[in-house]
């Protein structure tokens, strides 16, 4: 290759390589501000806990939540991603539900779908999954709630409508070790054991909250509230898992792209050594030939 275009191409790969290591940097802040939103909404779920709590001294646990469905019917929440630089994010996803269902050997009419993410769901209905709903991914910390409240609006159409029992949300989460894994979560109905178990645990102190609110409405919304929290941690921690992923794909190009440069830069210093060693050659011989020429003329 010329000089002059390798030159060039050493040019668009320097290009490249800021482009790669601003996407990197982008990735690292926002698992950094999904992460904190977590830490944030997992305070208020201590809240939300405490107000179980006393609703259950009140006696306002209603003993339905505690009953067995002969004829469950599942609404299962899949997130996934509408950005690139993923790799298998999406159909991971998707394998790990249909492997969910033939395990769990939950009938196609007795289970419906929401996707988050565009993709997901082009990917949901190949795989004949019953599609109710469908929602973009958020972009930011702060439209994740707004995305969370709007769902369930939507479950809570659907409970009535499809005569729902059980409700799960699958994700991506970060592991341990430096990986991400899919995870399957439970968020209805609510583990009922735990909660009447509630009734009976010592309040901190001796000053114990009053319930003025009719207790059921309270439970109701107490309940509403935990799953939109607990949909909301999920949407965070796909996206924080979404970001490592592709932060991860983004540090493997940056190494590969200095590579490549290295040797781009080592050759093409090569050919302007030869160049330069070939133009001394062309001046030595020039230089060479004309005092040759000086030589051979006969004297006057």
């Amino acid at each position: 290759m010329p000089a002059e275009a390798l030159q060039r191409k050493i040019k668009t790969t320097q290009e490249l390589r800021e482009i790669v290591g601003n996407m990197k940097t982008l990735s690292s802040v926002s698992i950094l501000q999904y992460e904190q939103a977590n830490t944030v909404l997992e305070k208020y779920q201590h809240n939300l806990r405490d107000a179980i709590h006393i609703l259950a001294m009140h006696n306002g646990i209603p003993q339905f939540i505690s009953a067995n469905f002969r004829n469950p019917r599942y609404l299962i929440i899949i997130i996934g991603s509408d950005n690139g630089m993923v790799g298998r994010f999406n159909r991971e996803i998707i394998e790990y539900v249909q492997s969910f269902i033939k395990t769990r050997k939950i009938a196609a009419d007795s289970s419906c779908f929401i996707t988050i993410g565009k993709r997901l769901s082009q990917l949901a209905e190949q795989a004949d999954l019953r599609l109710i709903a469908g929602y973009a991914t958020s972009n930011s910390v702060k439209a994740v709630i707004s995305l969370a409240e709007t769902i369930i609006m939507r479950i809570e159409q659907a409970m009535r409508s499809q005569r729902i029992t059980d409700i799960y949300i699958c994700y991506h989460r970060r592991g341990n070790a430096g990986n991400t894994a899919v995870e399957m979560k439970k968020i209805l109905p609510v583990d009922a054991d735990s909660l009447l178990k509630l009734k009976n645990k010592k309040w901190d102190t001796n000053n114990i909250p009053m319930m003025p609110v009719d207790k059921s409405k309270m439970f109701a919304a107490l309940v509403g509230e935990i799953m939109m929290i607990a949909l909301a941690k999920q949407i965070n921690s796909s996206l924080a898992a979404e970001h490592f992923i592709r932060m991860t794909n983004m540090q493997n190009a940056e190494k590969n792209i200095d590579e490549n440069l290295a040797t781009m830069n080592l050759e093409f210093q090569q050919q302007r050594q030869d160049e330069i060693t070939g133009e001394l050659i062309d001046v030595v011989s020039g230089a060479n030939a004309m005092n040759e020429k000086n030589n051979n003329k006969k004297p006057i």
